[in-house]
C-alpha cells in the first residue's frame, strides 16, 4: 500500500519524558500490521510528554507527531471527544455537557491533524482516518487535497438520527465525515443511522450504499473489525498451563469471566448483579462456582467513570458479604488492573463462559479474542445483542443486557451446557473469526478505497433537482 497515511488520535508509540518509547494504549497498530508497509506514514499524538517533536521513524513506519497542549488534551480529548461524543454515540448521555469551548478546541485540533496530512501525503495517496476524535478531518483534507483517496472508519456505534440531532454542531460533524470517499462502520445498523442523519441534516440522497451530499459521492458501508486469529489461537494453546493453575487456585466447577475496560457502557454491574441474584436464589452454589471480573481502569478523572466504579464495587461487596464461602474465600473475584495478552489468554482458557453484557458497543473485540483463544473448543460466550460482535458470532448465547432475568438464564444455561453443544457452538464461531480476521478487515477497507474512480451525478441516476445540485462537477465513488 504505497502512499498510505494512517491518521489516529494516537501514534502507535508514546514518548516518555526521558525520550523512551512505549506501546500506546489500544490495538490499532496491531490491527493495521498487515497493510502498513515500509513507507507508511502515521499521523497522531505522541502522548502528554511529547511536546513538539519532529517526525521520526519507528520500525518501518514514518511517524508524524501532532503537538497538543495540556489544555487541548483536556478540551478536545477529555471534553468534546469523551464527555460529549462518546456518551452520545453510545446512547448514554447522563447530562448534557455541550461546552462551546470544547467544540472550539475540537475544531482546532482536527484542523491541525488535517494540515499535517496535507503536508506529507503523496500525490494521489491514500489517507485512512480513524474514529470519533477526528470526524472533521476528512472534509478539511478534501478542501485542500482533492487528489487524495480519503477513508474514515468509526470504531464506535453511530446513534439514531434523533439522538445525534441533540448535538448543536451536528451539521458540521456530518459534513466533516462526508468528506471521505469511503465511510466505514461496524454494523449495518450504524450505516442506516448515519444515512438517516445525513438525510435529515444535510439532505444527502442515497442510492444503495452510495450517498450523494451535493458535492461528491460517499461509499457508506459496514466493515466489521476483527482480531488476529492466528495470534490469539497460539496464545490460547500456550496458556493451557496457566489456565490449569487458575482453575486449581479457584477450586470450582464453573468459572464465569468478564474482562472489560471500567466503562459505563460495558454493563459490568448488570452481569454481577445477575450472578448475585442466582446465588441468592440457590440456582448457583457459591461453593462450586466463581465469577472473575477484570475491570481495566480508564478515564479515571471523568466523574461518570468514577460513578461506575463505585456502583460496581458496591455490587461486588454485597455479593461477597452475603455469600462468603466456608473457607473464607469469595465467589466474586474483582480486580481493577490491566492484563497483557498472555495473561488474558490464560483466563480465556480457564473460563467456562465469557460474559459480555455491553449496553452499547461498536464491536467488542474481547469476545472475538476469547473465541480465537479457545482452540480446545471449550467455553461458552454470553454476548450482548447490542455489541457489534453479535452480528458475527452465531453460536454465542445472545442476551439483552438490560434484562437481568435474561442474563441469569444465560448464566445457568452456560453452566449446564453439554460439552458437545459447547464444542459445536465454539467451532462455528472460530470458523467465522478465522475467515474474517483483522487482516481481511484492513485489506477490504483499503481495497475499496483505492479502487475509487471518477463518476458524475448522472451516473447515479440523479436528475432534475438532484442534477442541479450536482451540476457537472466530477465526483468520486467506489465501484
Amino acid at each position: 500500500m504505497n502512499g498510505l497515511v494512517v491518521v489516529a488520535n494516537r501514534l502507535p508509540v508514546e514518548v516518555a519524558a526521558d525520550g523512551q518509547l512505549s506501546t500506546s494504549p489500544g490495538g490499532l497498530a496491531s490491527a493495521l500490521s498487515s497493510v502498513t508497509t515500509p513507507g507508511t506514514h502515521w499521523v497522531g499524538w505522541a502522548g502528554p510528554e511529547s511536546g513538539r517533536m519532529p517526525p521520526f521513524e519507528h520500525g518501518y513506519l514514518k511517524l508524524h507527531p501532532v503537538p497538543l497542549s495540556a489544555e487541548e488534551v483536556e478540551r478536545y480529548y477529555g471534553g468534546f471527544s469523551n464527555a460529549i461524543l462518546w456518551p452520545l454515540f453510545h446512547g448514554r448521555l447522563r447530562r448534557v455537557e455541550l461546552n462551546r469551548s470544547w467544540w472550539h478546541a475540537y475544531r482546532i485540533v482536527n484542523r491541525r491533524f488535517a494540515s499535517a496530512v496535507c503536508r506529507i501525503a503523496p500525490i494521489g495517496g491514500t489517507v485512512w482516518i480513524h474514529d470519533y476524535h477526528l470526524l472533521l478531518v476528512p472534509a478539511m483534507i478534501r478542501a485542500k487535497r482533492p487528489d487524495l483517496h480519503i477513508g474514515l472508519f468509526l470504531h464506535i456505534p453511530f446513534p439514531n438520527a434523533q439522538l445525534f440531532s441533540m448535538l448543536p454542531w451536528r451539521t458540521a460533524v456530518i459534513e466533516g465525515m462526508l468528506g471521505a470517499e469511503v465511510l466505514g462502520f461496524q454494523v449495518p445498523d450504524d450505516v442506516a443511522n448515519f444515512v438517516a442523519a445525513a438525510d435529515r441534516l444535510v439532505g444527502a440522497r442515497s442510492r444503495g450504499h452510495l450517498l450523494f451530499d451535493g458535492a461528491h459521492v460517499v461509499d457508506v458501508d459496514a466493515f466489521p473489525i476483527s482480531v488476529d486469529f492466528d495470534n490469539w489461537s497460539s496464545l490460547g494453546d500456550e496458556a493451557t498451563g496457566r489456565a490449569a493453575e487458575h482453575r486449581a487456585d479457584l477450586a470450582v466447577e464453573t468459572l464465569f469471566l468478564g474482562i472489560d475496560r471500567l466503562d459505563y457502557t460495558k454493563g459490568i454491574s448488570q452481569r454481577l448483579r445477575a450472578f448475585g441474584e442466582l446465588l441468592d436464589e440457590g440456582h448457583l452454589d457459591p461453593e462450586k462456582c466463581a465469577f472473575v471480573q477484570v475491570a481495566v481502569p480508564t478515564r479515571t478523572d471523568v466523574p461518570a467513570y468514577e460513578d461506575e466504579r463505585d456502583e460496581v464495587e458496591a455490587v461486588v461487596s454485597r455479593v461477597n458479604t452475603k455469600h462468603q464461602r466456608r473457607d473464607g474465600s469469595r465467589p466474586l473475584e474483582y480486580t481493577d488492573t490491566s492484563l497483557d495478552e498472555t495473561e488474558m489468554a490464560g483466563w480465556f482458557r480457564a473460563a467456562d463462559a465469557l460474559v459480555v453484557t455491553s449496553l452499547a458497543d461498536g464491536m467488542n473485540l474481547v469476545a472475538k479474542e476469547f473465541v480465537a483463544a479457545r482452540g480446545d473448543l471449550g467455553g461458552t460466550l454470553i454476548l450482548s445483542e447490542f455489541a457489534g460482535a453479535a452480528h458475527d458470532l452465531d453460536g454465542a448465547l445472545i442476551v439483552n443486557p438490560y434484562d437481568i432475568e435474561a442474563i441469569k438464564r444465560s448464566l445457568v444455561t452456560a453452566a449446564n451446557m453439554p460439552a458437545g453443544e459447547r464444542a459445536a457452538r465454539m467451532k462455528t464461531m472460530r470458523a467465522a473469526v478465522q475467515h474474517n480476521d483483522v487482516h481481511r478487515w484492513a485489506r477490504t477497507f483499503l481495497e475499496r478505497l483505492r479502487s475509487s474512480t471518477p463518476v458524475r451525478a448522472s451516473d447515479l441516476g440523479l436528475h432534475g433537482n438532484d442534477a442541479t445540485v450536482a451540476g457537472s462537477k466530477t465526483v468520486r465513488t467506489i465501484r
